[in-house]
């Protein structure tokens, strides 16, 4: 039976890829719509033509920002313009007041390097403890933070789904044990937001940093960190600009002669100017999202992914996490999950199941020693079932 949850025939048409490859590869970059590249068009016509439309453009940033604090459930107030997540967590890291004792607490294991590598410059800079946690069965285990979090525990970083296997986290017993001793929970939601119904008030996180280039269906080089107000107006940036600072209606250009007041809320962490090319095409694309209901897409996105865990599952291969369940998310990987822990090379078993998709226009990707589809709202059912049926192929 086909799915219903979504006007497939329109999506589709918004993304000309759709017709020539199936496209599982949104974990590593999104497809844009034709929409979102349509609305580039017009401001670089006029920087082509020497027309100024910073004015315009400065309004719509404004725009874009509100728009994004609506998708997550947050006040525009709680919303920083940033390059990609990686900025967002840096910044985070860097506006914090360490003290030597402080600890962080994170599962590297199952991080991206970007959230990482920042922490390891914290307890250089800071002297402050490291606190790991092992994966347990590939996934984040709410127990294991829980049981390191503490009254010295400054931040909490996790990823909301990971990059690799790809499993869901359950944010809220994590979000609770931070609240009680008054750490920061920040969440690298890259994986999800766009394609997971995010709600940060439900996560109970005080910190979210995305880029636009994956769910979000966006560009390089654009952003966004959700810092919650209480948090924001308490923690100093370690860099300004003159859009971090409130100077009232003083022009761009004025030169500053005294001390300088930050802006109230997660803009006193926007830095410099700003990408116009990506926020226009985040603000259309996030228009296309809402549009459709980001908890529709949710539904349709996980409904195939479980399809295709169950199909391949049901052939043998070994699939991260075995057949769906609540860690189900937009990700589906096929290997051995020990490649995560030890850093082995991927098995030339796992090379040619993804040079036989990759032969059959079937676009997915290996992360870690584990061959990765990564969904969204335009795949279909004909497709999991065809790379489903690839995969028998290949294994005959």
């Amino acid at each position: 039976m086909k799915s219903t949850l979504l006007p497939l025939n329109t999506i589709r048409h918004e993304f000309p890829a759709t017709e020539n490859v199936i496209y599982m590869d949104v974990a590593n970059q999104g497809l844009i719509s034709r929409t979102a590249l349509s609305s580039i068009g017009p401001h670089l016509e006029n920087r082509l033509c020497g027309i100024n439309d910073e004015p315009a453009l400065m309004e719509h940033v404004e725009r874009t920002r509100a728009r994004f604090a609506r998708f997550i459930g947050a006040g525009e107030k709680e919303i920083a313009i940033t390059k990609n997540a990686s900025e967002g967590i840096n910044i985070i890291a860097n506006a914090v007041d360490w003290r030597p004792g402080d600890n962080i607490v994170l599962c590297p294991k199952l991080e991206h390097a970007n959230n990482i590598l920042p922490w390891f410059q914290v307890k250089a800079r800071h002297n402050v403890e490291l606190r790991f946690i092992e994966p347990e069965n590939g996934s984040v285990s709410p127990a294991a933070f829980i049981q390191a979090i503490d009254s010295r525990t400054r931040i909490v970083s996790l990823s909301t789904m990971t990059m690799v296997p790809g499993f869901r986290t359950r944010v809220g017993p994590i979000a609770e044990a931070c609240r009680h001793f008054g750490a920061f929970l920040l969440a690298d939601a890259t994986q999800s937001v766009g394609i997971l119904h995010t709600d940060v008030a439900q996560l109970g996180i005080d910190g979210l940093a995305v880029s636009t280039v994956k769910g979000l269906m966006g560009l390089y080089g654009s952003g966004f960190l959700y810092c919650r107000q209480e948090w924001a107006d308490r923690l100093n940036p370690a860099y300004l600009s003159r859009f971090s600072v409130d100077l009232g209606n003083t022009p761009e250009s004025a030169p500053v002669l005294d001390a300088v007041k930050l802006r109230s809320g997660a803009a006193r962490f926007d830095l410099g100017h700003y990408n116009f090319p990506g926020m226009l095409a985040a603000y259309a694309s996030m228009g296309q999202l809402l549009e459709i209901g980001t908890q529709a897409i949710e539904d349709s996105v996980t409904s195939l992914t479980r399809r295709l865990a169950s199909g391949l599952f049901e052939l043998g291969l070994p699939v991260c996490g075995g057949p769906p369940g609540s860690h189900t998310g937009s990700i589906v990987a096929v290997g051995d999950m020990a490649a995560l822990s030890d850093g082995r090379p991927i098995s030339s078993r796992i090379q040619s199941l993804h040079a036989y998709m990759m032969s059959n226009q079937v676009t997915a990707s290996t992360r870690r020693g584990l061959l990765r589809f990564s969904l969204h709202l335009y795949n279909t059912e004909e497709e999991v079932d065809r790379v489903v049926g690839l995969a028998k192929s290949w294994l005959k």
